[in-house]
């Protein structure tokens, strides 16, 4: 069986790191990355880091509109697609990559399986939500991380025969670079709790305005803690462009690896992001998590009190943040929260497409 797996961008790279070699040993398995994130910092570092082999196929799409980007991938797809002929192709999440990949192999009447299938937002504000949606259509097989996602899909119509609950494949990656990880030296280099964690990337905040407000918001709560963030290159160009102050305390950083990354999370008092992955990843590893958006995908680690969601208002993520801080107990409760995690989701989506198609 041949599978040609579609990527792009450092998420789907870090969520299918566990399930691609599982592919390479099993299936005639070749990897198109579409080249939607490009520079090292945000790409070749996560290969590298995560054992994971070249791909066969990179092309370099230029950052442009989401249609234009996207049509250029569908074109560079295809004509990959028409020469390996693939049985299945496999998508994961809610990139443009994600969507140029389902669509190109719909449109060549190319089986597809869409990994992390049926979460949802709500807000069709958000192309992300559009993008999940759309692939979720297109596919003939998807893998759900719950019982939530499971149930968007059935109320949308889809054939619940053809919707597989497996749990995420984050987890498996996030445990193994964990495993990875050189405690003694990372203890060593950071002291435990004595920062807050930041990740902003998504379209949403990082217009000028509400980019400000966010930043607004942590110039003032460093004054009380030092606060990291590693800064996406999209989030950096608005900061430039628009000169927003930075307080001393909030240190911006480039763009971070994987093992590194998640050293940062584990250390940190908290974490605040926009990031649906640093959400799981949080989760998994009992860190404390406020959501700088209205809405989220894992509605589930709002809902047992795991995550907070927070917004982006200025006003109320001071306020919040403030109150956490002068209240440790809030945050040892959101340690405190259980929350159900499967493992070995990698095997369990090969064993299912072997099932469905050998």
């Amino acid at each position: 069986m041949k599978i040609v797996t579609v990527i792009g961008t450092r998420p789907e790279i870090i969520k299918l790191s566990p399930l691609m070699p599982i592919f390479d040993k099993e299936f005639n398995h070749k990897i198109v990355h579409t080249g939607q994130h490009y520079s090292y910092c945000m790409d070749r570092i996560f290969f590298e880091e995560l054992n994971l082999r070249k791909c066969d196929y990179a092309f370099n799409i230029a950052s442009s509109t989401p249609a234009s980007q996207i049509g250029d991938m569908m074109r560079n797809i295809e004509k990959v697609l028409l020469v390996e002929k693939p049985d299945l192709v496999v998508v994961q999440g809610d990139t443009n990559s994600t969507l140029a990949g389902a669509l190109t192999a719909s449109k060549l009447q190319i089986k597809i399986a869409h990994i992390e299938a049926g979460c949802r937002s709500f807000d069709r504000g958000l192309p992300e939500e559009i993008n999940r949606i759309l692939v979720d259509h297109c596919s003939d097989v998807l893998f759900t991380p719950d019982l939530t996602a499971f149930n968007n899909l059935v109320r949308e119509g889809i054939n619940q025969d053809n919707i597989h609950i497996v749990g995420n494949t984050s987890t498996d990656a996030c445990l193994r670079a964990k495993d990875l990880l050189n405690w003694k030296e990372l203890d060593e280099s950071l002291e435990k709790q004595s920062y807050i964690l930041v990740t902003v990337h998504r379209q949403k905040n990082t217009s000028p305005n509400n980019l400000k407000n966010i930043i607004n918001s942590l110039n003032i709560i460093s004054k009380k803690i030092k606060i990291i963030f590693p800064v996406h290159l999209r989030t950096r160009e608005v900061l430039d462009e628009n000169n927003i102050e930075i307080e001393d305390n909030l240190i911006l950083t480039d763009p971070i690896g994987y093992k590194d990354f998640i050293g940062l999370l584990v250390n940190s008092k908290f974490v605040m992001t926009d990031s649906g992955g640093v959400q799981e990843e949080a989760a998994i590893l009992n860190v404390p998590c406020l959501i700088l958006r209205d809405n989220t995908e894992w509605e589930y680690l709002v809902e047992i009190g795991k995550n907070v969601l927070l917004g982006t208002d200025e006003k109320k993520i001071t306020e919040h943040v403030n109150y956490i801080l002068n209240n440790e107990s809030e945050l040892e409760n959101m340690r405190n929260k259980k929350v159900p995690i499967k493992t070995g989701v990698s095997k369990a989506i090969f064993y299912t497409i072997k099932n469905i198609y050998l």
